[in-house]
């Protein structure tokens, strides 16, 4: 039997090598309250995958883009879970709940041999985030399927042979922003540029021979958020849209254009892909919408139930309590616009001042915009606000146009309190490197990249995976957010410190001027 690598759509993959079978982040159901569905369709192969015999089954995180529950709860239950070993143990308690029994959790490159000649290598974001890719070698080929994770770009393993990893985005930011189209269009065209740089830079730091492109884009079915399938005005592209980019970048690395159901075989070091026949390579929206129209319009099938001031300070109360080592030193007012009523919360003093019907004692900082049906959904614990922002139906403002990184995480990851205490031991971490002229902390102060592999150029240091950028001089954040960047300069006339005679004068001006969330 010819070992293989065969395409689910999205994230998913089915390795098959001498018998043995590994299930790999299979999605295709909606995620995030039935905003995003896998684009193209993949439904056809559903019934495939829910009869089939798969001894392993691996999940990167928790994103309902992964984590497709619906379709988990019906595999069986025999199967031995690859389960990533975070720090809030979220994966594990998952799968127990769902019944699964032979869960192997794997720490940061842990290995498990899976069967002769086959092996799996667990790869985690080791900043305060929580996902992972897997390292799977196949009778000594490599295959590296990063999805959209962020392993510290010193980590990554190097002599691959595959590499799957996102070149489209999985993030609210910019779109979901009240910014007008010109400012619009700058930041999206900057998060787009800054994901296929992250994405040229995996390539090379892995040497990888192909690329599978994958993890995205999502596609929205729901008429109101229409707007988001909008592929040149997004951070949501398709391949297409940027093959040539790529190609430009990155010459020799051949590139595995997959549709779901295509197969690559693995026989003699050649990469040849088996097109399934009437796979589907792309949709007519308006047909798809219509054929999956049950499932987004499970949005609204209940009735929308208004939220009361008491619901909003006991949720934000225990959501502080629960994070006091996050906001002990913090203090962010917030407006929440939720149907015909506005709260002002001022968070970091445990849900004082609470003011209905749209007084204003202070100025918000930060505005979120949310229907009734969505709040109530995060306040009753059914979905998160990672998961809620996730989904494109929350409306934001901020003044100032900054990134807090405190505030975001205690929304996004409050729930897990394991992470938000990951971020504060980040956020006091010692280690410095020296590197072109500077003594500088070795992490990012932002999601923890190692800054070993930074780009210093023209007196700024940008971060190689969000693309936050500081004075080198200075260590004044002037793109990203406002979280400074311990640096000492040993050498004044290092030439990254100077900004070169031929440097493109858009460089410095644009980061400075681009506000990044991710």
């Amino acid at each position: 039997m010819i070992s293989s690598i065969r395409y689910l759509g999205h994230a998913g993959f089915i390795i098959e090598h001498r018998g043995i079978s590994l299930l790999i982040d299979p999605w295709f159901h909606s995620a995030f309250l039935q905003s995003w569905f896998p684009y193209p369709d993949n439904r056809y192969l559903l019934s495939e995958v829910k009869q089939g015999h798969f001894h392993y089954l691996y999940v990167s995180h928790a994103h309902e883009d992964h984590y497709d529950e619906r379709l988990l709860s019906t595999l069986d239950r025999s199967i031995t879970v690859i389960a990533p070993k975070y720090r809030s143990k979220v994966m594990v308690r998952r799968f127990r709940g769902l019944g699964f029994a032979n869960i192997v959790p794997l720490d940061h490159k842990q290995s498990l041999e899976l069967g002769p000649g086959l092996t799996a290598t667990m790869y985690l974001d080791t900043s305060h985030k929580e996902d992972s890719g897997l390292l799977i070698e196949i009778d000594g080929l490599r295959f590296l399927d990063l999805n959209d994770c962020n392993t510290p770009m010193s980590e990554l393993p190097g002599n691959i042979d595959i590499l799957a990893a996102q070149f489209s985005g999985a993030m609210w930011y910019p779109n979901c922003y009240d910014y007008p189209p010109s400012i619009m269009g700058e930041k999206v065209a900057a998060v787009r540029q800054g994901l296929m740089d992250t994405l040229y830079r995996k390539v090379r730091l892995t040497g990888a021979r192909a690329y599978i492109p994958s993890a995205g884009p999502a596609c929205f079915l729901d008429p109101a958020l229409e707007r988001y399938n909008d592929r040149a005005e997004t951070i949501f592209p398709h391949w297409e849209d940027v093959s040539g980019d790529f190609a430009e970048a990155c010459p020799e690395v051949a590139v595995l254009r997959l549709y779901p159901g295509d197969k690559v075989p693995i026989e003699d070091g050649r990469f040849v892909v088996d097109h399934m026949r009437d796979a589907r390579t792309h949709e007519n929206l308006v047909e798809y919408r219509e054929r999956r129209r049950e499932e987004w319009g499970e949005f609204y099938a209940s009735p929308e139930k208004a939220v009361t001031p008491s619901e909003i300070e006991a949720y934000f109360s225990t959501l502080q309590r629960r994070n006091q080592h996050l906001i002990h030193d913090f203090r962010k007012d917030i407006t929440l616009v939720s149907g015909e009523n506005t709260w002002q919360v001022r968070l970091g003093s445990l849900a004082e001042h609470f003011v209905i019907d749209g007084e204003e004692p202070y100025d918000p900082e930060y505005k979120l915009i949310i229907s009734p049906r969505v709040l109530r959904a995060i306040l009753e614990g059914k979905t998160g606000w990672e998961e809620a922002l996730l989904s494109m139906r929350v409306d934001l403002h901020r003044d100032p146009d900054v990134f807090d990184l405190k505030f975001m995480s205690l929304l996004r990851y409050g729930n897990e309190p394991a992470q938000t205490l990951q971020l504060m031991r980040e956020q006091s971490v010692t280690e410095t490197i020296e590197r072109d002229g500077l003594r500088m902390q070795r992490y990012c102060p932002h999601a923890g990249e190692d800054l070993a592999h930074a780009i210093i150029r023209d007196g700024i240091i940008e971060c190689p995976r969000h693309h936050w950028c500081w004075d080198a001089r200075t260590g004044d954040c002037v793109a990203g957010g406002a979280i400074r960047l311990r640096v000492e300069v040993l050498d004044s006339n290092a030439p990254a410190l100077h900004v070169a005679a031929d440097a493109d004068p858009q460089y410095t001006t644009l980061r400075t001027r681009e506000m990044r969330e991710a």
